[in-house]
């Protein structure tokens, strides 16, 4: 019995220094974490809202605290309303505080892009799409 009582509060902190690990890793990016549904456009910046879950009828992600990634977008090539959704699931990676990295599955296999970070706050991400062009033209 002594065993057990002396087991127990031991799994308890390595579950809870897993999660301060990983939070600890993401470092700046933290804030990212979680659920993000589109919330309109300016020029070329893509804004978003935090929400709890994705709607079924707009496209958003999810970007885990683990590096998965899970994408809501069109289920196929045809863009014209009205457009049928699906999720995609991929992973991500935080280049620096205002870059990531996303490899994800849509329709056709699976894309690379990267998201340039333009504001973050708590219930707000604008951000700016780069692809493999203008990657290149970047650097």
């Amino acid at each position: 019995m002594r065993k057990i009582l002396f087991l127990i509060p031991l799994l308890l902190l390595a579950a809870c220094e897993k999660e301060i690990m990983e939070a600890d890793a993401m470092g700046a990016n933290a804030g990212i974490v979680g659920t993000w549904v589109d919330n309109g456009y300016e020029e070329d910046v893509t804004m978003f809202e935090r929400s709890e879950t994705l709607d079924a009828s707009k496209y958003g992600f999810i970007l885990g605290g683990d590096g998965s990634f899970v994408e809501r977008k069109n289920s196929g090539w045809c863009g014209t309303p009205p457009i049928a959704y699906a999720d995609y699931e991929g992973t991500w990676e935080a280049l620096s505080d205002s870059l990531l990295e996303v490899t994800v599955g849509y329709w056709g296999g699976v894309m690379t892009y990267q998201m340039r970070i333009i504001t973050l706050e708590s219930d707000q991400l604008k951000i700016r799409y780069l692809y493999a062009d203008e990657r290149a033209q970047s650097k």
